[in-house]
C-alpha cells in the first residue's frame, strides 16, 4: 500500500502543473485564524479520497498509520473531511489559516482497478487567505482618508448645533423679557391707574 500511495503521489505531482493551468471549479476565501469550508461533491462509490494543495498531501481517507504519514506536517490535526459520514461529501474542512493556506486545492477520487490505483480529478478549488489584522488596519486607514466620516467630525457638527439651538434660545427668552418689561411700563403709566386718576381729581 505504501509504494501505491507513493506512486499516486508522483503521479499527482506530474500532473500538479496541469492543475494550475485548468480552470478552478470554485473560489473560496478564507482569513487568518479562521476556519474555512473546501466544497467537492461526490458519489458514494469513492472508498478513498485525497486531497492535495499542489504537490502537497493535505489528507487522505480513510487513513492508515502509512497514509498519516504521507500527510504534510503543517496540515496534520488542522483539517476534516466529512465523508466518514457522509458518502456523497467530499468537502474539505480547514481549520485556524493562515496566509500561507492560499493555493488551489484539489480533490481526487482513489479507486481500484485490479492491483492497481486509478485517479483523477474531482473538485478543484482556488482558496484565498487574507490577514484578518492587516484588513483592519486598511479599512481604519481608508476611514482617515474621508473615505468613511469621521466621528471626530461628526461629534465637533453635533456640538455646533447644540450650542447654536441653546444660543437662539437665550436670544429669545431675552427678547420675551424685555417685551414683558415694555409692557408693565406701558401699563403703569396707562389713565386707568388709581393714582393717577386720583392725581388729576385732586
Amino acid at each position: 500500500m505504501n509504494m501505491t500511495l507513493a506512486l499516486v503521489t508522483l503521479l499527482l505531482i506530474i500532473g500538479g502543473l496541469a492543475v494550475g493551468q485548468t480552470a478552478v471549479d470554485s473560489k473560496e476565501t478564507g482569513f487568518a485564524g479562521h476556519d474555512v469550508l473546501l466544497p467537492c461533491p461526490c458519489s458514494d462509490e469513492h472508498n478513498k479520497l485525497l486531497w492535495q494543495k499542489d504537490e502537497i498531501v493535505v489528507n487522505i481517507y480513510p487513513q492508515d498509520e502509512i497514509d498519516k504519514d504521507s500527510i504534510d506536517q503543517s496540515y496534520k490535526d488542522r483539517t476534516w473531511l466529512f465523508q466518514n459520514k457522509e458518502k456523497r461529501n467530499c468537502s474539505l474542512l480547514l481549520l485556524d489559516l493562515s496566509v500561507t493556506d492560499s493555493g488551489v486545492y484539489t480533490c481526487y477520487p482513489l479507486v481500484s482497478v485490479g492491483e492497481g490505483i486509478w485517479t483523477k480529478k474531482l473538485f478543484s478549488v482556488n482558496l484565498t487567505v487574507s490577514d484578518h489584522n492587516k484588513t483592519e488596519h486598511s479599512e481604519q486607514a481608508r476611514d482617515q482618508n474621508g473615505t468613511k466620516p469621521d466621528t471626530n467630525v461628526s461629534v465637533g457638527v453635533l456640538i455646533l448645533i447644540v450650542m447654536l439651538i441653546l444660543a437662539v434660545g437665550l436670544l429669545l427668552t431675552l427678547l420675551i423679557r424685555r417685551r414683558h418689561l415694555k409692557n408693565t411700563n406701558t401699563t403703569s403709566d396707562s389713565p386707568s391707574d388709581p393714582m393717577i386718576v386720583c392725581r388729576q381729581l385732586a
